[in-house]
């Protein structure tokens, strides 16, 4: 193509100091996370991750140097082709986080991409064939976003010039079709029919000609441009199209816009950018399934999507590193472990199952004629393995107040700058228990800040092994002392078994969990299209037999039936036909 003066010239690129975009603690305000690789995952989200990356990074016969010309190009050879640009940037996002996380043979799998696809970047900054600038086919800007972004995360990583310079052509194409999609975006202007305590019946006139999400996922990559190369007219466009920001229906691509939202208040400070980031997760709260999924179209629609669910877990744990609010990581927590997890298939990738208010799972869309079963490596599994890779960043933070223990899977987080490791073990995901070990280089004084999760009554605590009262603050159970290594905090969670109203339902529909766990009865165990009643005694307790079965009443006959949490269906072997699952049961 030839090179071109971009219109977004940084005149201290000489100077810029590249520095891996997961290597690196990311600080906001006087919170810090820690670098990926100081997090070392064990037990089932290890599992679920490493299964993630394999099913992307170990399958050259989905992803190879076809494919990625193809993808640049905008002809066949690629799984979505005709979104030019896309699968080579979630590729290079994916395989940001993955080597961070240690993942071998990264830099050969980069590299590999970019010599296939940079050859094919038009002279208009977009990928694949040139179109009319005015053309209205969002899968252009879409693929072109998701290529800004990953472009951006390869020169974070390797500060390759080609990444940066295809990044401003990209920027420079964006600016462009500003006129075409800033005002495109349909807004949602109430929730029809759903009887949403609390929801406005009208958005406010400014969403009425709102910001298409389509293109405007490219706010992530176009603040990655400013904050990692010191262009200001990328920094300009994205605070104007920050303003269009409004609900729009196509989930994945609004809650990527959202990221870019967050990431735009990280770069700013302005507090005005949270504000549509709060009212998306607000709606997504008011209209989601009782074992916290949201749907691929907004607020309602048949199936389920991986890549949405992805974007769902991280901007609530981007949310809560901008703000420190607990409810954000209790909502990343209830679908992190829930319906995301039933997402995820037997061969580490996600895609669509069923999407119904009391029923989910089961055979929807399925892609490409049906080769790959629900998954959808196209984009789904490339996003969810993004996702699990990012998680560990969030499981302990460092905060203004001392070390925030957030999330209790299994893990040691490092802060070598500051001489603390904490390593947490639990029965991840059930967490009825866990334990935080500290080790220090020396011994200091400082706070462990634990997070009590809104869904367990009560929090026993104890010290090297006796019962302690840490002081509540802002609902952390706080202990402040001189640590020193070895010591051991230990922590029970009360939340057994509870029946729990599903939302947007008659009275009477209940789901019934186990402790931060959604339970349901799978279809090949019963007819979960039947109305089945969930038998309780005199007290309102479920009748069960200590060994996962539960007694249930369809109204022709009481039967004594498994009742499994939702994500353990990712076991399930068959990817053509997966499990239906009762969620909601009548009381």
């Amino acid at each position: 193509m030839g090179s071109r003066a971009s219109i977004f010239p940084s005149a201290t690129l000489a100077g810029v100091l590249h520095v891996g975009a997961m290597v690196s603690p990311i600080a906001y305000g006087r919170r810090e996370t820690p670098a990926l690789p100081d997090v070392k995952l064990e037990g089932e989200l290890s599992a679920r991750r490493n299964a993630a990356f394999e099913n992307v990074l170990g399958r050259g016969d989905r992803y190879n140097a076809e494919s990625f010309r193809a993808s640049a190009s905008g002809t066949p050879g690629a799984l979505w082709w005709d979104w030019p640009g896309d699968q080579v940037g979630r590729w290079l996002s994916v395989l940001s986080v993955a080597e961070a996380c240690g993942r071998p043979g990264v830099p050969a799998l980069r590299a590999l991409a970019l010599d296939q696809s940079l050859l094919f970047q038009s002279a208009q900054g977009c990928f694949g064939p040139e179109r009319p600038l005015e053309q209205k086919d969002a899968r252009i800007p879409s693929g072109a976003g998701f290529a800004l972004r990953g472009m951006m995360d390869a020169y974070a990583d390797t500060g390759d010039r080609r990444c940066l310079l295809a990044a401003r052509r990209l920027a420079e194409y964006f600016e462009k079709t500003a006129p075409t999609w800033e005002t495109a975006g349909r807004a949602q202007r109430h929730v029809a029919g759903l009887g949403v305590p609390g929801e406005p019946a009208e958005r406010p006139a400014s969403a009425t000609g709102c910001l298409h999400e389509f293109y405007g996922h490219c706010l992530d990559g176009l603040v990655a441009l400013y904050s990692q190369a010191g262009d200001r007219r990328a920094l300009a466009l994205a605070q104007r199209l920050a303003r269009r920001a409004g609900r729009t229906s196509h989930a994945h691509h609004s809650l990527s816009l959202i990221r870019g939202l967050i990431d735009l208040h990280q770069a700013t400070g302005d507090p005005t950018c949270l504000d549509p980031a709060r009212d998306y997760l607000a709606w997504c709260k008011a209209v989601r399934l009782v074992d916290g999924a949201i749907s691929e179209g907004m607020p309602r629609s048949e199936q389920d999507e991986g890549c949405a669910l992805a974007d769902y877990v991280i901007v609530n744990l981007m949310m809560f590193h901008a703000t420190g609010e607990d409810e954000f990581l209790d909502d990343a927590e209830h679908v992190l472990v829930n319906h995301f997890a039933m997402n995820q298939f037997c061969t580490g990738g996600f895609g669509h199952r069923g999407y119904d208010a009391e029923v989910v799972g089961g055979k929807v869309w399925q892609g490409w004629d049906g080769r790959f079963g629900s998954e959808n490596p196209g984009c789904c599994s490339l996003w969810g393995a993004w996702a699990l890779g990012q998680l560990g960043r969030y499981i302990i933070t460092h905060g203004p107040e001392g070390y925030e223990v957030n999330l209790y899977p299994e893990a040691t987080v490092a802060f070598p700058e500051r001489g603390v490791r904490l390593e947490i073990t639990s029965d991840y995901p059930r967490l009825s228990c866990a334990g935080v070990a500290v080790e220090c280089s020396r011994a200091r004084t400082f706070a462990v800040r634990l997070r009590a999760p809104a869904w367990a009554e009560s929090v026993t605590v104890l010290l090297n092994g006796k019962k302690i009262k840490p002081r509540r603050e802002s609902g952390r159970l706080v202990v402040s002392r001189r640590w020193k290594s070895g010591d051991v905090l230990q922590l029970v969670f009360d939340g057994g078994l509870r029946i729990v109203p599903a939302p947007n339902l008659p009275p009477g529909k209940v789901a019934l969990f186990d402790g931060p766990l959604c339970l349901a009865l799978s279809s090949a165990d019963a007819d979960v299209s039947r109305a089945w009643r969930l038998v309780t005694d005199a007290d309102g307790r479920p009748l069960h037999d200590g060994g996962g079965r539960f007694q249930l009443d369809d109204g022709e006959r009481t039967a004594w039936l498994p009742l499994s949490p939702v994500g353990d269906d990712w076991t399930h072997p068959d990817v053509f036909n997966p499990h239906r699952l009762r969620i909601v049961f009548d009381r």
